[in-house]
């Protein structure tokens, strides 16, 4: 129900003219309740949304309506509010959970949103074959100390310059685990799958050149571009594994390869690739479901894997058996998707930059406009040099507390406002959590760095309703309508749950629920044809004849004949064109028996019990508690409308 309540009044989309309108009629009051002001631009803008939402014309009838509805919407929320409903910690954490969720949209720089949005999807019609040396550094090295790793990446990328083959200075240098297996070689890869500095420095990198080194979380890389080509897409492809075990002996080696050549005959004869998969495949984790792996793009699995799975042309090819470090398969081309056009991809990229590390540049630029706007000032030497006799190693096992103070100097300014050290103690005392010990120093700069951003964006999410009227108005929209859910809840819809209530007003209402026309029929069925002629004479010759008798004649021999007896309605498809039969008898043949229909009487407007009908009666019975209770609170509630604004307000929606 609230997500109901939710979608109808926060649909999006509002006509320029009537915008312009709604905020012109803003200052202007429709009606009080109890006093309290309700703006002729609140009721116009969910008029709107309703009526565009709906497809409803927009005419004096249908806005006196939705008036209506306005006024009740209006009632109950008063009656939560004066029931303390806002009030519950419960309640107030939902609502808030909802606010910060609509808050991160305006979070954001948009500018800088769109900008990776475009670069990904350029990068993403093109894919880059390359290889990388990497020098990682231990975590607890920070600042200059990371100089000599930096140095010993140059060292590396000067010998590659030189003319030592990159595969030997990389099996020599490189700290990636891989690099005794690949020579450093990572294979084709396009956006999303490597980290973002990696990604940008290889996509920036021209063919056969070799790259200064560059910084990530795991250190820093030397990267050499060897190809680029257009992006192959993603395909859908299933496969069929045996497994070979890498100390297997020659004989074993065999038997895997004979397997998959059997596998592959039996697919050639026309068996059917995903049972045999589920049957023979020996990778566990896809027989099940018929050896389909998810989509797959370029970079995302073995190269010799990946060779073959690209290879294949159309959709249903199935290629030769071919083998790879953990044995034999057999492929088959589930699908393929090629790169769309923007607009197509947008909302899929979006997606995959809120999941990846460029995020973070997103929030710097933004941090850094407010900090502009708000004329934001710093102080982190000051900082550093209080905290570091204020803070010990118990901060990275979550254990340290906040000390007392003797002074409390200013530590930053935000648009004027001052933040203080026991603001800054607060949010680390909030924020720790057991980590592995890092030195103090490091630890202070970036706990300083992360107090100082989230003022900002706490501040900034506070002056959200103030710099941007559409999300107070939706954060109230929101909040209205989850008070109107709860109360609705306690006044009509728990009360609708009360059996002995509902059943005192079933029987107050009785004659209401009644049934239409209603068939009394009994269902015979034999396998001989001449019984079933013989059943249709007896019936037309002693139509009240009982059932049990008929029958009880016919299977003295044999026990050919059943029946049973029913009641249905007119559109019970075994009573078809029932107002035409001879005599209320009908015969057919349904798969190989034959059925004898008899109608022994037809009645209208029978009395339903509440069990036939448990479901209308209790819809009845909750509309009957909401208009009794709206009724109460009109009489509770002074509801005073102002016409003129009211007659302008449908003058100039007409218009």
């Amino acid at each position: 129900m609230r997500k109901v309540f939710r979608v109808a009044i926060i649909t999006a989309g509002v006509l320029a003219g009537q915008i312009a309108y709604a905020q012109k009629q803003g200052s202007e009051t429709l009606l009080t309740i109890n006093n309290t002001p309700i703006s002729a631009d609140e009721f116009i803008s969910l008029y709107i949304k309703n009526t565009k939402a709906t497809g409803t014309k927009i005419d004096k009838s249908t806005l006196d309506d939705y008036l209506n509805l306005f006024i009740n919407f209006k009632l109950k929320v008063q009656a939560a509010r004066d029931a303390g409903i806002d009030t519950l910690s419960s309640f107030r954490n939902e609502y808030n959970g909802y606010v910060d969720q609509l808050a991160q949209a305006y979070l954001i720089d948009q500018e800088t949103l769109d900008g990776l949005t475009r670069e990904a999807y350029q990068r993403m019609l093109e894919e880059v074959s390359a290889s990388h040396i990497l020098i990682s550094i231990p975590e607890t090295v920070t600042g200059s100390d990371t100089l000599k790793y930096y140095q010993k990446a140059l060292e590396a990328r000067s010998k590659v310059l030189s003319g030592e083959p990159f595969g030997k200075v990389a099996l020599t240098t490189s700290n990636d685990p891989s690099v005794s297996r690949n020579n450093g070689y990572l294979g084709w890869f396009s956006a999303f799958q490597m980290v973002y500095p990696f990604e940008s420095a290889a996509y920036n990198t021209p063919v056969d050149s070799v790259s200064m080194p560059v910084r990530t979380r795991f250190g820093y890389h030397i990267i050499k571009v060897h190809g680029r080509r257009p992006a192959k897409g993603q395909i859908k492809v299933a496969h069929i594994m045996v497994r070979v075990n890498p100390n297997a002996s020659p004989q074993e080696m065999e038997n895997a390869r004979q397997k998959i050549v059997d596998i592959h005959n039996r697919l050639l004869n026309g068996e059917n690739f995903s049972e045999l998969a589920k049957k023979e495949s020996q990778d566990n984790s896809t027989a099940p479901n018929g050896g389909e792996l998810p989509w797959i793009r370029s970079g995302q699995i073995i190269p010799e894997f990946e060779e073959v799975a690209f290879s294949l042309k159309d959709i249903g090819d199935i290629s030769k058996p071919f083998q790879i470090s953990f044995g034999w398969h057999v492929v088959k081309l589930l699908d393929r998707k090629l790169p769309g056009e923007f607009e197509e991809m947008q909302a899929e990229i979006k997606n995959l930059l809120a999941r990846d590390s460029r995020t973070m540049l997103i929030r710097t630029s933004f941090i850094n406009k407010l900090k502009k706007e708000y004329g934001v000032k710093e102080f982190p030497a000051e900082s550093a040099k209080l905290l570091s006799s204020l803070i010990d190693s118990t901060i990275f096992k979550g254990d340290w507390k906040v000390p007392g103070i003797k002074t409390n100097p200013t530590l930053l300014v935000v648009k004027g406002l001052n933040y203080t050290l026991s603001d800054l103690l607060q949010f680390i005392g909030q924020n720790q959590q057991k980590s592995r010990s890092h030195s103090i120093q490091s630890f202070i700069s970036s706990i300083y760095t992360d107090w100082v951003n989230q003022t900002i964006i706490n501040l900034e999410k506070s002056l959200l309703p103030q710099k941007y009227p559409e999300f107070k108005q939706l954060a109230n929209e929101y909040l209205e309508g989850m008070l109107l859910f709860e109360i609705s809840n306690r006044e009509v819809w728990t009360k609708a749950s009360d059996s002995t209530a509902l059943n005192t007003f079933f029987e107050n209402h009785r004659d209401k629920y009644l049934w239409g026309e209603k068939i009394y029929f009994t269902v015979y069925q034999t396998s001989d044809s001449k019984i079933a002629q013989a059943l249709v004479k007896s019936l037309k010759k002693n139509p009240a004849i009982n059932p049990d008798e008929l029958v009880k004649k016919w299977n003295k021999k044999a026990q050919n004949v059943t029946y049973n007896q029913q009641v249905g309605f007119p559109d019970n498809p075994l009573l078809s064109g029932y107002t035409q039969w001879n005599s209320g008898i009908n015969s057919s043949v349904q798969n190989d028996k034959h059925l004898v229909v008899h109608i022994s009487k037809t009645t209208t407007g029978e009395p339903k019990e509440l069990n036939d009908c448990r479901a209308e009666v209790i819809a009845d019975y909750q509309n009957y508690l909401e208009e009794s209770w709206v009724q109460t609170l009109k009489e509770k509630y002074k509801v005073d409308i102002n016409t003129d604004t009211y007659s302008r307000l449908l003058e100039n929606l007409n218009k």
